[in-house]
């Protein structure tokens, strides 16, 4: 893999390829602000105007065809990105850890947040370990609030009724005044939602499973005379109502259930400050704490509980001149889980992580290389280093780009500590550990762009159920590879097109069988057609290809592990109605032809939904 990366690069400084300028600043890369175009991996940024023009409410239809959701709003939701597994995504809220500690996988439930306090969403595709630790295997999903602007008090506010008896709004201001930048929002997401059970099933009975979300969010900053002080604040709250796979005589059968919900928070706070001596260096130091607290219920009874309570520092020193940059950082994480499950023994458990890491930048023959290296201390199994190198080379309309990386995931205290009838902990777990390269390209001119990318990752030591040992194991191996293309069109002067198309072969490296819920093709298409200054529409078409799951019969119960699911295509529109400067009428229609589809299976797609709304601004 180093000689492939060393014959890559030095293809890229003898062709000299590049692209053209491209203003995109992300921050999940690298930590620190920095132009997309110069980082050696694919960045995609839904920003405030995507998000507004596209009429969109909840973190999922922000993420792409990767996504699957077991229903709609408030239902849980998993990122499968490049074919890595749900587990192996990381997930921060303006850089701070969110995976949840108490799951059993350690993974991030994507379906509880909505996008209104967000100013962007930055997805980072592809093996992060070296800059955020443990998780980042397929990627890292960065959500980060609004805050500042250039007037001092800019109010704004949302509201929309929708099928299904949804009602959503938003309220809340951002602005920089007496030197502070901040932005302060409150979100209330209320829904009935429809059946979860496909009608398919003969256990299907029409029982509505609704969700409530409601956020509240504060970001500020001050600044002055090479000094800064930040505060971050966050609290979620939601409930949802879900069905069962318990049903039937024998216990089963996936069938309605009007009695079953979950309740779930989210409390977070950073605090942090920094001091920059000269204008190249920057030191930081921040410091905060996230608790999150789960509960399933059933007729009002509490079935099982979980809560995660995580206290984290960091501190960092930047800096750069010219064109190279440094950086080093040290972590701190003191991760306390408690879980009270139904079929399980009570555990309580606490684990420490300590990290330090060094990122750098510089141009080299032309290329803008980068290269980031970390070493993980994880309480229960020792140092864990990881690493990643790359370079961008630029020149022209076109820009090229290669990389490789090592990323880890940490066994999870549920996986190491948790017994039960059936399962004995395994204290002797060790990380899942990837390898991962990849090589890309754009191409820019006035009218189009396009490019695409080649990736390859292998993964070992991950952790499966051993059904004769009654535990978790290091027994399995993955491989993926996959190609990324994309191409943008403007076929008028206000009308762009978007194509985009995915190939992922995801595999279990012994058996060879395809991993569950990884459609081998992924199609999208998106339009923005800017009829008049007032007037914008906009259309989206995903198509996601045959893929395996667990699938269950009409009956509701199991027919494989490992079953063939159909593929299927969902068109979405929106248009959105300037009435004034400040004021917009906007209208979305989700799942158009009113398509009927299973994704995750056993899990009905959402129906036709449309939705009417007003937005405005100060």
């Amino acid at each position: 893999m180093r000689n492939i990366l060393a014959s890559t690069l030095a293809f890229l400084t003898a062709a000299g390829l590049a692209h053209a300028e491209d203003p995109e600043i992300v921050v999940t890369a690298t930590r620190a602000p920095e132009q997309s175009r110069s980082l050696p991996t694919r960045v995609e940024i839904v920003d405030r105007d995507d998000i507004e023009r596209e009429n969109l409410a909840l973190l999922t239809s922000a993420l792409g065809p990767a996504g699957v959701q077991a229903g709609g709003a408030g239902q849980q939701a998993s990122l499968f990105l490049r074919g890595a597994n749900s587990k192996h995504v990381l997930a921060l809220f303006d850089g701070v850890r969110l995976n949840d500690a108490s799951t059993p996988n350690g993974l991030y439930d994507f379906g509880q947040d909505t996008l209104g306090s967000l100013d962007r969403v930055e997805i980072v595709r592809g093996p992060a370990s070296s800059i955020h630790g443990s998780d980042a295997i397929g990627g890292v999903v960065n959500l980060i609030p609004r805050r500042g602007g250039a007037d001092d008090f800019t109010p704004f506010v949302e509201a929309a009724l929708g099928s299904f008896d949804t009602a959503r709004a938003l309220l809340g201001a951002s602005g920089k005044t007496g030197g502070v930048d901040y932005g302060v929002s409150g979100e209330w997401f209320d829904t009935d939602g429809y059946d979860l059970v496909p009608e398919r099933m003969r256990a299907a009975l029409g029982d509505h499973d609704g969700a409530t979300i409601t956020t509240l969010t504060g970001s500020f900053r001050r600044e002055t005379d090479g000094a800064g002080i930040d505060a971050l604040v966050r609290w979620r709250e939601s409930t949802a109502n879900y069905d069962t796979f318990s049903g039937g005589p024998y216990f089963d059968q996936r069938t309605d259930d009007p009695d079953l919900g979950n309740d779930a928070s989210q409390t977070l706070w950073r605090v942090g400050t920094d001091l920059s001596p000269d204008a190249g260096a920057v030191f930081r130091l921040s410091g905060g704490r996230l608790r999150a607290e789960r509960s399933e219920h059933d007729n009002g009874a509490p079935t099982s509980e979980a809560t995660s309570d995580r206290r984290f520092l960091d501190a960092t020193m930047r800096h750069g001149a010219g064109q190279s940059r440094l950086t080093f950082g040290v972590s701190y994480e003191r991760d306390a889980i408690t879980v009270r499950g139904q079929f399980s023994d009570p555990l309580d458990a606490r684990e420490t992580r300590i990290a330090a890491y060094g990122i750098g930048q510089t141009r080299v023959a032309g290329a803008m290389a980068t290269a980031s290296a970390r070493i993980d201390d994880i309480e229960g199994f020792g140092l864990q280093p990881t690493y990643a190198l790359g370079a961008v080379r630029e020149a022209g309309p076109w820009r090229a780009y290669a990389s490789l990386g090592r990323a880890f995931k940490a066994p999870t205290l549920s996986e190491r500590f948790e017994t039960s009838f059936f399962n004995l902990g395994n204290p002797d777990l060790a990380p899942e550990v990837s390898d991962s390269f990849e090589i890309g390209f754009d191409w820019t001119r006035p009218l189009v762009q396009a490019g695409a990318s080649a990736y390859r990752t292998r993964i070992r030591d991950l952790i499966e159920y051993d059904f004769s040992a009654r535990q978790n194991i290091n027994i399995g191996r993955a491989a993926i590879d996959g190609v990324e293309a994309y191409a943008t069109i403007a076929i008028a002067p206000q009308t762009r097109v978007r194509f985009d198309y995915a190939w992922t072969d995801a595999r279990n490296d012994e058996s060879g069988a395809r991993l569950l819920r990884r459609p081998e093709h992924q199609w999208s298409v998106h339009a923005d057609v800017h009829a008049s200054d007032r007037l914008t529409f906009t259309a989206d078409w995903r198509s996601i290809g045959s893929r395996q799951d667990v699938t269950y019969d009409g009956h509701g119960a199991f027919v494989t592990a490992n079953g063939s699911v159909a593929g299927f295509g969902v068109w979405s529109m929106s248009a959105t109605y300037a009435a004034s400067p400040a004021t917009s009428l906007f209208i979305r229609v989700d799942n158009v032809m009113d398509e009927t589809y299973e994704q995750p299976a056993a899990f009905a797609g959402p129906p036709r939904a449309i939705t009417f709304g007003l937005r405005a601004r100060g």
